[in-house]
């Protein structure tokens, strides 16, 4: 189905698990998901009211965020399709390559991330304009707004370590130039 997202979010969990693990780790899972429902039913619990310019300001705060999360996209390919030229030392091919593996393997991760925050982005839009058109109790909005930001935060602070990890590898990477021979 063109619109089906189920894989967009099974991509995600998949990257919230340890290395060489099969399922999701329980301490990722808390952090992303518990911490922010706790917050979000103390947000409940305590009877927590926001005006109606928070969930305009949100409504507009996760639309920007959707189109920089894309453009974060457009990044990521650029990294992933730089030149990466044999130097003709076995030695330092096999470095390069295995590193060029490493790199496309968080990327594909990053991307995940990215992907579903797009997602968590365009549901937390449409959650608050649907809290903007009816009457919903304010209990209820805050809660869910308390629970869409701090899941959102926690992801992009999780996206943020991880696209940093890729461009640092990056520019520490060596530069090579070819030998002008005609010279």
């Amino acid at each position: 189905m063109k619109v089906g997202l189920k894989s967009v979010v099974d991509a995600h969990f998949l990257t919230l698990r340890n290395l060489g693990e099969e399922k999701a780790s329980k301490l990722d899972l808390f952090v992303f998901y518990g911490i922010p429902a706790l917050l979000a039913a103390a947000s409940y619990a305590f009877c927590l009211k926001l005006s109606n310019e928070v969930f305009n300001a949100s409504i507009s705060v996760f639309s920007i965020f959707s189109a920089l999360l894309f453009s974060v996209q457009v990044a990521m390919y650029g990294v992933f399709r730089s030149d990466r030229k044999a130097t003709g030392d076995l030695i330092l091919d096999l470095e390069e390559k295995d590193l060029a593996e490493e790199t496309r393997k968080l990327l594909r991760e990053v991307n995940a991330n990215v992907s579903y925050l797009i997602l968590v982005s365009c549901s937390a839009v449409t959650v608050f304009l649907a809290f903007f058109a009816f009457n919903f109790s304010p209990r209820l909005e805050t809660s869910a707004l308390v629970l869409f930001y701090g899941h959102f935060l926690l992801t992009v602070a999780m996206v943020l370590k991880r696209s940093h990890e890729i461009f640092d590898s990056e520019y520490a990477r060596p530069l090579r130039f070819k030998s002008d021979s005609s010279s």
